[in-house]
């Protein structure tokens, strides 16, 4: 069933798919589970008692003496926007220079002394992060202190103190649970470590939030923190929550998100998305703990295009299961947020009680924008007259951070630092715009119900003859339909290769093992899974199967989906 025109191939799909459990059942819970919300973009809701939670955000873009981020400010924007809309007021909000250490722990000590017993707290951070010889010996594994820099700091002198240490976090955390209130901390930033996959520098240059390495001299930080606090883990905390960019071993880049216009942390984004709503997964109109850690984990790990797992932590005595973070209620008038609506402020009045959900509504398609594409010597001479198929697209200059970089002397088309098809001719091009355009959309829908789903065994580059399995998740009871667009558009049906397999999983994982050959590139591996049959889907893709037809596909998904449809995707990028 495999075609000449994809690198993958499914290994016949019929014989070699496993339904089983593809690790020990607690990891890959940990890995790859992913809590079901309403497909239709979530009516904003309100927290019901908005006096309870309180924020302090922090986005840094605007280093004195470090190279300069483009997405941490707007990240702390679209946080702050979520809870205002949620009916949040007490919200502390430091950008760039305004964001120094004595700003951020002033905000922190005046707010430990408002809240009360039963409060939440939302810490949020996003920006440069580095690592550093740790103060307290033996206090770490590796023995280096994780540190978040601020807007001037150099390492040397007064700017010393324009950075706060990990374990200065334990501390101001402990202080609020010492009132009896619960902290939500999200760092996005990274402190360095290495690449899921190396970057092709022709598609341009990825922006890391990780600072190079430095030495501190002449060092005048005194830190607030005991040294007690450096040995701290989730275990001493009562009932905080933790979640962060990476590990200390990976890096954070920042993304393109569909639908957002310039650069975000994919962390940030899908913790704000989840506020909003999409994280509820039941519709009980409560974000437990573990709702928002799946919600949040697949969203990163999508849009990432699998550049990051996020870390995730909470104390034994929090039931992750059951715990809210938020409640809701869909009982208020509501305005729409700006990240979800570019209209003025929209009033409506939902009349039904605490949790109960609006009417499913039918997803369509994000305002299209073109995809904008480049040469990579800037000429673009050979792009002007070139006609769109589905997808528009705007001719651009490589430093105007074009989605898609062609090459036209080796017919490279690099995106995101891959790449993502070989020996690409002018008149294929088209095809891998809406290629392009169609796992934007797909992305955007995943972010609105996400489809569990994980590429095995890692996110970089696989070689020839090697094998990689897609793992899917939470599909008891439902129906899966799985497709790929190869690097050039084309097309390939995967799962269901009958009638027999078109209807509900017995069990919930599912385990696809695809081997790589050529061409090679970036294959792009959808899943896509409702409680009913999706015949309507199944015989459009026998229609547009083995074709380059990527822009057509995802029309017809958006107009023929419904509010019970999960999308998750990955790619599979490889090389001879």
């Amino acid at each position: 069933m495999s075609t000449p025109s994809t690198g993958v191939s499914n290994g016949g799909v019929n014989k070699m798919k496993k339904l089983c459990c593809l690790l020990a059942p607690a990891f890959l819970a940990a890995l790859i589970m992913g809590v079901p919300a309403a497909y239709a973009a979530p009516a904003p809701v309100a927290v019901q008692n908005p006096g309870e939670v309180h924020a302090i955000v922090v986005g840094i873009d605007q280093y004195q003496h470090l190279a300069q981020l483009r997405g941490a400010v707007a990240d702390a924007k679209d946080i702050e926007a979520s809870l205002r809309v949620m009916g949040v007021t007490d919200i502390a909000a430091l950008y760039d220079d305004k964001a120094d250490r004595d700003s951020i722990l002033k905000a922190v000590y005046d707010l430990s002394a408002r809240v009360k017993r039963g409060d939440l707290v939302i810490l949020s951070i996003a920006g440069h992060g580095a690592q550093e010889p740790e103060r307290v010996k033996g206090s770490e594994a590796d023995g280096k202190d994780a540190v978040f820099l601020l807007a001037g700091f150099e390492p040397a002198g007064p700017g010393t103190r324009q950075r706060i240490l990990d374990k200065e976090f334990n501390h101001l955390i402990k202080i609020f649970e010492s009132r009896g209130a619960r902290v939500a901390f999200v760092a996005d930033s990274c402190s360095g470590g290495g690449l899921a996959r190396e970057v092709d520098p022709r598609g341009g240059e990825l922006i890391y939030r990780a600072a190079p390495t430095y030495k501190i001299t002449e060092d005048e930080l005194k830190p607030v923190s005991s040294p007690s606090d450096a040995f701290s883990t989730e275990l001493d905390f009562e009932r905080s929550i933790f979640l962060a960019a990476v590990d200390k071993h990976s890096k954070a880049p920042e993304v393109k998100v569909p639908g957002v216009e310039g650069y975000r942390g994919a962390l940030s984004y899908a913790f704000a998305r989840a506020l909003e709503g999409a994280a509820d997964a039941n519709g009980d109109g409560k974000i437990t703990v573990e709702e928002l850690f799946a919600y949040v984990r697949q969203v990163t790990y999508q849009l990432s295009d699998q550049r990051q797992m996020i870390v995730s932590a909470s104390p034994p005595s929090v039931k992750a299961s059951v715990e809210p973070v938020v409640e809701l209620t869909r009982s208020v008038t509501y305005i729409a947020p700006p990240s979800l609506s570019q209209t003025a402020a929209l009033s409506a009045r939902i009349g039904a009680g605490a949790g109960a959900n609006p009417p499913p509504k039918k997803p369509t398609l994000a305002v299209e924008r073109p995809v904008r594409i480049a040469t990579l010597d800037g000429s673009n001479t050979e792009l002007i007259g070139l006609a769109p198929l589905e997808a528009k697209f705007e001719i651009v200059s490589p430093r105007q951070n074009p989605e898609l970089v062609w090459d036209p002397k080796s017919g490279d088309v690099i995106a995101a630092g891959d790449v993502i098809a070989h020996e690409v001719s002018r008149d294929d091009l088209p095809a891998v715009i809406d290629r392009a355009a169609a796992i934007r959309a797909l992305k955007a829908m995943a972010t609105r119900s996400v489809q569990p789903i994980l590429l095995m065994p890692d996110s970089k580059l696989h070689r020839l003859g090697a094998q990689v399995d897609v793992a899917i998740d939470q599909l008891s009871d439902r129906s899966l339909i799985m497709f790929n667009i190869a690097g050039d558009g084309t097309v390939q049906l995967l799962y269901p290769q009958n009638a027999a397999e078109a209807g509900p999983m017995e069990k919930p994982q599912f385990r696809l093992p695809i081997k790589v050959r050529a061409p090679f590139g970036a294959d792009q591996i959808v899943a896509i899974s409702a409680p009913e049959r999706m015949p309507e889907l199944a015989q459009a893709l026998g229609r547009l199967n083995a074709r380059r037809t990527a822009g057509q596909l995802v029309k017809f998904i958006a107009q023929n989906s419904d509010a019970d449809m999960r999308v998750g995707s990955v790619g599979v990028f490889t090389s001879p």
